[in-house]
């Protein structure tokens, strides 16, 4: 798999993300088909939510910005994407998500809860 382009690569209806490919950009964005086992600076909460959605139901796609799991999809179809602040750039990355993964998990849910 060569690198993609995050500008114009990435972010359409053909993109890896819209289809849930795997990828890797010229930047700090990547995705995988499971579970990297790193959480990055993912607070504690949602990293617990994290390895808690890997044993079950399962992570089928995982969107990274530079190590930090940004956006996963479940094995039961679920997108989740935390709504936590990081930089400008992880900023526009979970722009992406947002539009090509679907609709973030709301706060009352998952981690938020616990």
């Amino acid at each position: 798999m060569g690198k993609v382009s995050i500008r114009y690569g990435v972010g359409d209806p053909d993109g890896p993300l819209a289809r849930l490919q795997p990828f890797d950009t010229h930047g700090a964005m990547s995705a995988a088909p499971y579970a990297p086992s790193s959480t990055g600076r993912l607070p504690l909460p949602w990293a617990r939510q994290y390895d808690s959605d890997g044993r079950g139901p399962g992570i089928v796609y995982t969107v990274r910005s530079y190590a930090t799991p940004i956006a996963w999809v479940r094995a039961d179809g679920r997108t989740v994407i935390p709504p936590v602040s990081y930089s400008a750039t992880t900023t526009r990355h979970q722009n992406l998500c947002r539009a090509w993964l679907g609709a973030a998990a709301p706060a009352e849910d998952g981690a938020a809860a616990a």
